[in-house]
């Protein structure tokens, strides 16, 4: 103990002005300076914190309401006890105090104050002056799930008195639109004491409303008893713009698909259209030209010029099934020798056309893979048509296959012009093109690569590029999961069933266009059937019952030759004894969808081939008995 404290003696000059000031405002306990009717004339930051306010000064008249109290402030004598208090938050609470008598002379008296609440309460003192600090919005509820009090930063953001803000009284700042959500999400939360993350508006006192993250988390004591909850809010308004547009961006390139798709759909029947009797008029001219070498000469130039037409128009449907997962896979067990040797029976016209050397590496035992044969060899091949169209010059094309880690790896390497680190990782996009050094345009429409990658992710598989840079080559690897070893069969020979000739039927073609209608008539009949043509419903109704058809074939994509009816007077009159069938340019689903929609039993794909008519009769008589 100082010699100051033992004799009562003055303290040094050293110990007043500044110094007193700052041993007055940081020291540990609830200080009060009072004048003699009990007002307080100053207080420092612990009576501020435990009076419930973060403002000096609070007014605290009910000291002076107490006659004990009063009666040892006119005496200048000591005392102690407990008195209500309520403080600037409007809460009364019991508070123990202790005012020391006043010097001789001196009209003020200290007073020390003391909740007696425990140690948690102590912590959340702390905790808020500490939270003062942070650079994000603090909030605290109580036990009645009313926000009891925010940090300054919190005040400074919205520009409110923390008693305006209590209670309820800060869902005023939060936007009309997520107000009803943040009450539920808190209000569910609270109820069953778990911690929550909810995004919303809060205005700024400049009126802007700015999205936050808000965290909340229950509170315990150390006895594990409920006291309410703590949360803190970030801003995070900048990101919330950036998500909103790229959700606005995602939007839009999805709509931009569709729009792609549905165009790609629409093309390719236009171009299927007028393909069908051009082919049709090729086969014709086959069964007359009758060695005539100028007929045969201009028929080989249609089959090669259709043919080339109808592969391009063939990839346009078949990339814009496989985009929209239309595709229909016919998987079973696919060797691997099979699969490269059709791959390659397909290429190989392209490949001797530009002189290229194919030399194949492939490993003899009975590897397989599980899958649709025709969709695997038409990957393979239009990987190998890639290598042959962006390689100039002849030179060697390698096909080379491997197993390694119970997967098939199909490898074509070329010594074309090679693939630039930037277009690299674009290609297997959609009608991306790498033109570079290639003498001009190497033809196709970039549908080759995206069509084979997308077959092998149908069969759990995939395909990648890879190239040095310009001028060094590429290579393409087609990867497919390797089919379970096959169990011997213990079944014996099966008898191979002998195919059944096609028969004859009666047609009734329903085809607007007269040229159409004439080539696809005399196609018909050159397969053996007897056909009716007719340019209208009303015009079939005519010869119906005379003719007594057995298949009706109609244009789907042409409903303005069935009429305002439509296939009803027809059906009326044949009922079950004829089968009506659509032609559709469209991909399989949507030529269907039409099909069925009009009444038709069945839809072919255009154009029209000597089996195909005979197949679908037959399925929907089989499909008939069996219904």
């Amino acid at each position: 103990m100082s010699d100051i404290t033992k004799h009562g003696g003055t303290a040094p000059a050293a110990l007043s002005g500044p110094l007193v000031q700052a041993l007055f405002d940081n020291h540990p306990h609830a200080v009060l300076v009072t004048d003699a009717r009990g007002h307080v004339v100053a207080a420092n930051r612990a009576a501020a914190w435990l009076l419930g306010d973060g403002t000096p000064l609070p007014a605290l008249q009910h000291l002076a309401d107490s006659p004990a109290w009063h009666g040892a402030v006119a005496d200048g004598a000591a005392w102690s006890g407990t008195l209500p208090v309520r403080g600037a938050d409007g809460a009364v609470r019991q508070v123990q105090v202790m005012s020391l008598p006043a010097p001789a002379g001196e009209p003020h008296r200290i007073s020390l104050l003391h909740t007696g609440e425990s140690p948690s309460h102590m912590a959340d003192d702390r905790f808020r002056i500490i939270a003062d600090s942070a650079p994000v919005l603090i909030w605290m509820s109580g036990t009645d799930g009313r926000f009891d009090w925010f940090n300054k930063p919190w005040l400074a953001h919205t520009g409110r008195t923390l008693t305006q803000l209590r209670g309820d009284g800060w869902l005023a700042d939060v936007h009309p639109e997520d107000t009803e959500r943040c009450v539920a999400i808190y209000r569910t939360s609270f109820d069953e004491r778990q911690p929550f993350t909810m995004d919303y508006r809060l205005r700024r006192q400049d009126g802007q409303y700015r999205w936050v993250l808000d965290n909340g988390v229950p509170r315990f004591d150390g006895s594990g008893r409920f006291e309410g909850y703590v949360g803190s809010c970030v801003d995070i308004h900048e990101r919330k713009e950036l998500e909103e547009r790229l959700a606005a961006h995602t939007q839009t390139m999805r709509l931009a698909d569709r729009r792609q798709n549905e165009f790609l759909a629409m093309l390719s029947h236009q171009l299927r259209s007028p393909l069908a009797p051009i082919s049709n008029a090729a086969s014709v001219l086959r069964t007359l030209e009758e060695g005539h070498p100028t007929l045969v000469r201009l028929r080989e130039i249609i089959d090669r010029q259709v043919g080339r037409l109808r592969r391009l128009v063939d990839d346009l449907v078949d990339v814009t099934r496989v985009m929209q997962g239309e595709i229909t896979l016919v998987k079973g067990r696919v060797s691997v020798r099979d699969l490269l040797r059709s791959a390659v029976e397909t290429s190989q016209p392209k490949l001797d056309a530009a002189g290229h050397t194919l030399r194949i590496d492939a490993p003899n035992t009975s590897l397989a893979v599980i899958g649709d044969s025709v969709r695997l060899a038409q990957a393979l091949s239009n990987i190998l048509s890639n290598a042959a169209t962006f390689t100039p010059e002849p030179s060697v094309i390698s096909l080379a296959a491997k197993v390694s880690g119970g997967s098939l790896h199909i490898a074509v390497r070329d010594e074309g012009q090679g693939i630039t680190a930037e277009f690299l990782p674009f290609v297997f996009d959609l009608f991306a093109r790498h033109d570079l050094q290639s003498g001009g345009n190497p033809g196709g429409l970039g549908l080759g690569l995206p069509l084979a990658r997308r077959v092998a992710q149908l069969h759990g598989g995939d395909v990648k590029a890879y190239s040095e840079g310009a001028g060094h080559g590429s290579e393409f690897v087609l990867s497919l999961p390797l089919a379970p070893a096959e169990e011997p069969s213990t079944r014996g020979p099966v008898a191979v069933p002998t195919a059944p000739t096609t028969p004859s039927y009666r047609v009734l073609l329903l085809e607007q266009n007269p040229d159409t209608r004439y080539l696809m008539r005399l196609q018909i009949e050159l397969w053996g059937h007897q056909v009716a043509p007719v340019g209208a419903v009303d015009e079939a109704l005519r010869i119906v019952d005379a003719f007594r058809p057995e298949v009706v074939v109609c244009d789907v994509e042409g409903p303005a030759v069935l009429g305002p009816a439509g296939l009803s007077p027809l059906k009326d009159r044949l009922g079950h004894a004829a089968v009506f069938v659509a032609l559709s340019a469209y991909g399989h689903h949507q030529g269907e969808a039409n099909a069925r929609a009009l009444g038709f039993d069945a839809v072919i794909e255009k154009p029209l081939r000597p089996d195909t008519l005979h197949r679908v009769v037959e399925a929907v008589h089989t499909s008939a008995v069996n219904g």
